[in-house]
């Protein structure tokens, strides 16, 4: 099971625990809703920990930053970017020539 559907699973568990405790227990409905509310959170919480210490002790062998992965990742982007900025400068070129272009046979009209 992942690790998400226990937190889902204990929040669930915390909402309809805290609702019959605080049927059980108190008459108020605000005292309820606010007993419902707090038990929701401290399931969260307790669950939301106990999660997130499990991911870290079972995946603490895995390196946390693979240096040689990221530098291949960096090249293989600034080459994307190296080739989209010969485009775009390839572009203005263009426009520009043909600006100038425009404009000169307009003043040879006139």
């Amino acid at each position: 099971m992942k690790p998400t559907n226990y937190v889902n699973l204990s929040v669930v568990f915390g909402f309809f625990l805290g609702l019959a405790f605080g049927i059980a227990k108190f008459d108020d409905p605000e005292i309820i809703l606010f007993w419902t509310i707090v038990s929701t959170a401290g399931f969260y919480l307790i669950i939301l920990f106990s999660a997130s210490a499990y991911i870290w002790f079972i995946d603490f062998d895995k390196t946390l930053f693979n240096k040689n992965n990221l530098e291949k990742k960096l090249d293989y982007f600034d080459h994307e970017f190296d080739i989209r900025e010969k485009e775009v400068a390839n572009i203005r070129q263009y426009i520009s020539n043909s600006d100038f272009l425009d404009s000169k046979s307009l003043a040879s009209a006139d």
